[in-house]
């Protein structure tokens, strides 16, 4: 009878075994060490209201008319209610125009418009910045997909303060 040991690491454990044991022991330490950081998160700050503005470009006029003060502004990415509208701004959306020389020009574009949205809601301040129902942060110049009763849109975030 033959001993073999082809494939075994010291004779007990098969090498594909035992990555696939360092694998599941990896991605359970990698959970727990998520999950707490979450709660450190959390239970290390207070609740403030947060201030904040999102820049909507282009949006064409009917966009612009839908949208109301008083208003739930949601993260559409995960349907998170992340405050209320209290102020809707418009400017005109500036268009580059290519001349017949080759050089460009900004000009307003008359079918769309740059709409600052802003906004109220709770969240939290932590060391990694304003943190808008438990799990966007809203740094300048972040990108969120909102969504309202009758918007849903991209925009950038262009401030954000904790309002006092």
């Amino acid at each position: 009878m033959e001993n073999k040991k082809s494939g075994k690491l010291f004779g007990v454990f098969n090498l594909l075994d035992l990555v696939i044991i360092l694998f599941v022991a990896a991605a359970g330490a990698a959970l727990f060490w998520r999950l707490d950081l979450v709660k450190a998160v959390g239970a290390g700050s207070q609740d403030v209201t947060i201030e904040y503005t999102i820049r909507l470009e282009p949006v064409r006029l009917v966009t612009y008319l839908a949208v109301h003060e008083g208003d739930p502004i949601y993260d559409s990415e995960n349907g998170t209610l992340i405050g209320t509208v209290t102020d809707v701004e418009t400017t005109p959306y500036m268009k580059e125009i290519a001349m017949a020389d080759g050089s460009l020009v900004a000009a307003p574009d008359p079918d769309n418009l740059t709409v600052l949205i802003t906004g109220e809601g709770v969240g939290k301040s932590t060391m990694d910045g304003l943190m808008l129902g438990g799990n966007r942060i809203c740094s300048p110049g972040g990108t969120i997909k909102v969504a309202s009763t009758r918007l849903d849109s991209t925009g950038i975030f262009v401030m954000s303060r904790v309002k006092e």
